[in-house]
C-alpha cells in the first residue's frame, strides 16, 4: 500500500472512530448536560415560587390585619360595613341613626365612580363630631364632603335635639 492510501484509510478510520465515540458517549453526555441545565432552571423556579408564596402569605396577613383594624369585612359590601360601624358607634355613644339613604353613583371618567352615602343621625354635638372624626380618620371609609346640622324641637315633649345629615364620598376604580 502506498502512503497516500494509508493516510486516507487512517483519516477515514479516525473520522469513523470520532463518529462512533460521539454516538455512544459524547451525545449521551451532551443530552445529560442539557437535561441537567433544564432541571436546574426548574429548581430555581420552584425555589423562587416557594419564596413568592411565603411573601404573598405575609402580604395577605398584613392586609387582613389592616382590614380588621379598620373593622372592614371583605365578605360584605361597603354600605353594610359603613352601616355596621354606625350601629356599633351609636350603641357606644348614645347616638340615634334616623335615616340611611341609598348611595348616589356618579361616573367620573372611564373607570372611576364616585359614590356618595347620605345618612342622618341624632345626638348631641360632641357625639356627632366624634362620629365624623371616627369615620374619616380611623375607619377611612371616605371623605366627609358635607355636614348639615339642624336643631329641632319635639313639640310633644318640648325637648330640643340636634340632627345631622352627613354626606360621605368615596371614589372607586372599576
Amino acid at each position: 500500500m502506498k502512503l497516500k492510501q494509508k493516510n486516507s484509510i487512517l483519516l477515514v478510520g479516525f473520522l469513523l472512530l470520532v463518529w462512533i465515540a460521539y454516538v455512544f458517549s459524547f451525545s449521551k453526555t451532551l443530552e445529560a448536560k442539557q437535561r441537567y441545565n433544564e432541571l436546574k432552571q426548574e429548581d430555581e423556579l420552584f425555589t423562587s415560587a416557594s419564596q413568592n408564596i411565603y411573601s404573598l402569605k405575609q402580604q395577605d396577613a398584613y392586609y387582613n390585619s389592616i382590614l380588621s383594624k379598620h373593622q372592614i369585612s371583605t365578605e360584605s359590601s361597603f354600605q353594610s360595613n359603613l352601616l355596621n360601624t354606625l350601629n356599633v358607634y351609636s350603641q357606644e355613644n348614645k347616638l340615634k341613626i334616623i335615616g340611611f339613604k341609598d348611595s348616589h353613583l356618579f361616573q367620573l371618567s372611564n373607570n372611576a365612580i364616585q359614590e356618595t352615602y347620605i345618612f342622618t343621625v341624632e345626638s348631641n354635638y360632641n357625639s356627632i363630631v366624634k362620629l365624623i372624626y371616627e369615620l374619616e380618620q380611623h375607619h377611612k371609609f371616605g371623605k366627609i364632603i358635607s355636614v348639615d346640622f339642624e336643631k329641632k324641637k319635639n313639640y310633644k315633649t318640648f325637648n330640643k335635639f340636634l340632627q345631622c345629615t352627613i354626606f360621605l364620598q368615596k371614589v372607586t376604580q372599576e
